[in-house]
């Protein structure tokens, strides 16, 4: 018996629009970065431990500007708390549905390939009987021809 872990469809007009939808999300999000790994490991990332401490400067910075050096971007730090405090919980969204679609994706098509082997078998097991199945049964069998290594033709 076949495995059956999703049983869903998706129709064209719903993907195109939730194609549609994640193009407009992404035009309203133009300023994204793409930087290279090695750049993100040189950043000091904020995490769950600073979170606290960056939500109390910005309160000090906002009840407090007189002690902050002429030099310092008071405008900018501003702009930029509000800015990572806005894109957390899109992140939070956005992980999420990445993370559903990933293991959707791995399950339906695990039960695709899982149905396909029995159909597989099925030419196999017919491929003498029907005409023209011992061609397809042929087609099939070369996903799973095995090349041998060297050590496996080497004579013990």
């Amino acid at each position: 018996m076949a495995q059956n872990l999703i049983s869903a469809s998706l129709p064209a007009a719903d993907a195109a629009e939730v194609s549609l939808n994640l193009a407009n999300a992404k035009s309203k999000l133009n300023f994204l970065l793409s930087l290279q790994t090695e750049d993100v490991v040189t950043l000091f990332k904020v995490g769950n431990a600073y979170l606290p401490f960056l939500d109390r400067v910005y309160q000090v910075v906002d009840e407090h500007p007189e002690i902050l050096p002429a030099v310092f971007d008071v405008v900018e730090f501003k702009k930029d708390y509000q800015l990572f405090k806005t894109l957390i919980p899109i992140q939070t969204q956005i992980n999420e549905l990445a993370e559903g679609l990933q293991k959707t994706s791995y399950a339906v098509g695990s039960d695709a390939l899982v149905a396909a082997l029995e159909v597989y078998a099925a030419v196999k097991q017919h491929k003498d009987k029907v005409p023209g199945l011992n061609a397809t049964a042929d087609e099939l069998a070369v996903f799973f021809k095995r090349t041998r290594t060297k050590s496996d033709t080497t004579v013990k």
